[in-house]
């Protein structure tokens, strides 16, 4: 992104100060809150249209979360960050940045910058990685290249926001060193790229709501000159003096906000200063500026200059995700070379497991997008390998939330669509109504269709026939937070209240409680299903109807799996994480997978030596029968283009490029915990985080960070480390000792042992990838990032260089380095 000259910004804030000058109190302080759940208040006195925000981690959702505009759904984070190259994240900016353009989106909520710093956190799927550096580096390229396209980003969650559970009220306790060397610093590496905007986080730091610091002014806008808009996460805003006191310019959602009732009666009150109220009014003009929201000033981006962006559905779009999910996808384990899959020899190959037909392709909560139908991994091999005899067995059921109904046994009254929906209002007439074909994506409360009054909405309700092919028992669910009515041909079969598993808004799209209902049923005749839901209050209106065969006996699962496998000359077994593990608005409580996939995957390993397990999974999870099976692969949320991605990995049609950007634990001992005690959550490890935390502890993990295989070999030859311009590059040459083209992944660390414990354990400085032929070989070079020399003097409170002697290391992992030069 082209940055405006200082002098060219001095004019559009005199002109933008100018403008402000024309608006009342009132007209002032109704720019500072959102005018619904996504947009801003106009003013066409100063030439001010509405600026348009969205969720956009994965990819852009808009203001609709609906089928009936899909979006494209990019790689997670964590999926992202795995490949080591920041151009890969700034190429999947650019995919967000042209949706959001596309979808009329001024400014993207995202990317998630916080640390990985447990694996039991609940949303970590969305954040990059453990490393600092590393998020610093694979965020801002994010950033750059999203802000491309003409949109401006809202990097988040600032800061210390690394646990979900009571998100909304629990204090993280940071000592400050650690606070300016890990957490801050993807924020502070963002801020020097341009980022043109920051999210305050609802949690509390060092004891003070984020909301109500003097970090977002003293720190960021003062000392990192962040001439940016702060927005609030949606409700941060608790209070009316103490938040508009410090440096948050936004609060959302609108209208009703704390702002928004409250604050011009602080101002003429003389608790809050006139001054701090035109000064937040500038910073969102500014904004509006530079997306183009506000006449008379030209953009940072011309957007009618851009060309015009594709659509989730378009060939190339796929074709691009399927690269970068290859690219990003990590190879734990290949014994005796069972990948990739040899086409020819290949006779038959069991697929096993519910997530080779219904991957997860991103996590629960606001990352979520509705993309297009994916292929899925089952239908991608089958495609990929034609003449080979593929068997699927399901072989466990790890969520007990039910798939979603679909048109093989749903369909709305009209005939057209899955389920009809309505809105009726507080005395029961309909107020608007629309048909839906997939009823796990209704939600409502962030967005209700054109000519459906928000604030008059009452109770929805859903109405589908349901169809079965054959006569048998069958479960219908009703799912969302509030009070669910459901009738079947009449008779009414739940009528309760759904209550979630805590008070968090999000659970409704994350988590919803269900209601079950058994049902046998006849092939002959279908049955009239009525679901009629009141939200409950103070959360997002979501609902869902799912509907699936009764859940056989786990052994039964299994067995028939074991049947499949002992007769495949290959298995694939397909586990993973569900919604009822990786979501935001909680964290996990373990590290396991869920339901009796462990026990799946050692009984298909018992009777197949050639057992490859695929993890379906954002974030770390326990594999402890990792030495009992051939082959394992990550390919992480993958994106759309996940189930074609793990067909050209398996099948060797493309390497597994990526590398684990965080730790896999072999158990979950000397984790640190996510969970507030008494409130508090305290970051006892200070900056012994994932690696760094089991070099210092000599614990050993299941796979480090920076591990990956790859289907050739490798061999790196003397490295050397040369000053460059005040700066360190380490040289290495690698040579592909293999006969495939590949990948490698060369990483530098640094160490200074004589600076204190801390500071001994080598850290990640920095990496450069190389593709290389078989037999051929390269010489590569890594710049040694120089936050990695300095540390932060609580007393002085400023920086200092380490003087103290460097360790220069470089290779393939964390634990796989070799000394470069002292």
């Amino acid at each position: 992104m082209t940055m405006i000259p200082s002098s060219d910004a001095t004019r559009t804030d005199a002109e933008i100060r100018a403008r402000i000058e024309r608006l009342t109190l009132e007209g002032k302080i109704r720019l500072l809150s959102g005018k619904d759940h996504w947009s801003t208040y106009p003013d066409v006195t100063i030439g001010l249209r509405p600026i348009v925000l969205s969720d956009g981690t994965v990819g852009i959702r808009g203001v609709r979360w609906s089928e009936e505009d899909t979006s494209i759904n990019t790689p997670s984070a964590t999926a992202v960050a795995a490949t080591f190259d920041p151009a890969v994240a700034a190429a999947a900016g650019a995919v967000m940045g042209g949706e959001a353009r596309r979808k009329g989106v001024d400014v993207v909520l995202g990317p998630v910058i916080n640390l990985q710093r447990s694996p039991f956190g609940g949303r970590h799927f969305e954040a990059f990685s453990e490393d600092p550096l590393l998020t610093a580096q694979m965020g801002a390229a994010m950033v750059t290249g999203m802000q491309a396209e003409g949109v401006a980003t809202a990097a988040k969650h600032f800061v210390g926001n690394e646990s979900e559970t009571d998100r909304l009220n629990s204090n993280s306790v940071i000592e400050e060193r650690v606070l300016r060397e890990a957490y801050l610093l993807p924020f502070e590496a963002v801020v020097a790229a341009g980022g043109l905007g920051v999210m305050a986080s609802y949690n509390r730091l060092n004891g003070t709501p984020v909301v109500h610091s003097a970090i977002l002014t003293e720190l960021l806008k003062e000392e990192w000159g962040f001439d940016g808009f702060v927005v609030s996460d949606w409700g941060a805003i608790r209070s009316v003096v103490a938040s508009a006191s410090a440096g948050t310019d936004l609060a959302m959602p609108g209208p009703h906000t704390r702002w928004a009732d409250g604050l011009a009666a602080a101002v003429r009150a003389g608790e809050v200063a006139e001054s701090a109220i035109d000064e937040k009014v500038l910073r969102v003009l500014r904004l509006a500026a530079r997306v183009g929201a506000l006449d008379g000033i030209a953009p940072l981006v011309d957007r009618a200059a851009l060309p015009t962006p594709p659509r989730a559905e378009d060939a190339a779009v796929q074709r691009s995700l399927r690269d970068v999910a290859a690219l990003g996808t990590v190879l734990l384990r290949n014994e005796g070379g069972v990948l990739p899959l040899d086409p020819v020899t290949t006779r038959s190959l069991a697929v096993i497991g519910p997530a080779a037909r219904t991957p997860r392709t991103n996590g629960g909560g606001s990352a979520a997008v509705v993309a297009p139908f994916p292929i899925s991994p089952l239908d991608a091999l089958a495609g990929s390998l034609p003449d080979v005899d593929i068997r699927y067995a399901e072989g466990a059921r790890p969520s007990s939330l039910l798939r979603a109904l679909t048109a093989a046994n749903g369909r709305a009254p009209s005939g057209d669509g899955v389920v009809s929906v309505e809105f009726l209002d507080a005395d029961g007439a309909v107020i608007g109504a629309e048909t839906r074909d997939r009823p796990d994506t209704l939600v409502y409360g962030m967005g209700y269709p054109d000519g459906v009054p928000e604030d008059e909405v009452s109770v929805i309700r859903l109405r589908t026939r349901i169809t079965v092919p054959e006569d048998g028992d069958y479960l219908l669910s009703a799912a969302g937070v509030g009070h669910a009515r459901v009738t079947v041909d009449g008779a009414v079969r739940v009528d309760d209240d759904l209550v979630p598993i805590n008070d968090d808004a999000v659970l409704g799209m994350s988590l919803p409680p269900q209601a079950i209902v058994e049902l046998t049923l006849r092939s002959d005749r279908p049955v009239d299903v009525e679901y009629t839901y009141r939200p409950a209050p103070r959360t997002v209106a979501a609902l869902r109807l799912g509907f699936d065969t009764a859940v056989p006996d786990a052994a039964r699962l299994i067995a028939d799996a074991v049947d499949v496998a002992r007769a495949a000359d290959t298995a694939v077994v397909f586990v993973g994480t569900s919604a009822e593990n990786e979501a935001e608005g909680f964290d996990r409580t373990d590290l396991a997978l869920p339901g009796a996939q462990d026990e799946l995957v050692r009984a298909v390993a018992a009777v197949n030596p050639r057992t490859v397990v695929v993890v379906n999974a954002g974030a770390p999870v326990l594999l402890p029968w990792r030495d009992e099976v051939a082959a394992i692969v990550l390919p992480w949320f993958g994106g759309q283009a996940m189930g074609p991605a793990v067909a050209d990995v398996l099948t060797g049609a493309a390497e597994p490029g990526g590398r684990l950007p965080v730790t896999f634990p072999a158990d979950e001992r000397g984790i640190p915990s996510p969970f507030p005690e008494g409130g508090d959550v305290v970051y006892r490890e200070g900056l012994d985080i994932g690696y760094r935390g089991y070099a210092r502890s000599g614990a050993v993990p299941a796979y480090p960070f920076g591990h990956g295989l790859g289907y050739t070999t490798w061999d790196l030859g003397e490295a050397r480390a040369t000053s460059t311009n005040g700066g360190i590059a380490v040289t290495v040459t690698v040579r592909n000792t293999g006969h495939r083209h590949g990948r490698i992944v060369v990483q530098a660390y640094v160490a200074h042992p004589a600076a204190g414990a801390e500071y001994a354990v080598p850290r990640f400085a920095g990496a450069t990838a190389c593709e290389l032929d078989g037999g051929a070989q390269a010489e590569v070079s890594v710049t040694v990032a120089d936050t990695v020399s300095r540390r932060w003097d609580a007393a002085t409170g400023r920086w200092e260089p380490i003087t103290a002697p460097p360790q220069v290391f470089v290779g393939t992992s964390s634990r796989d380095l070799r000394v470069v030069t002292t």
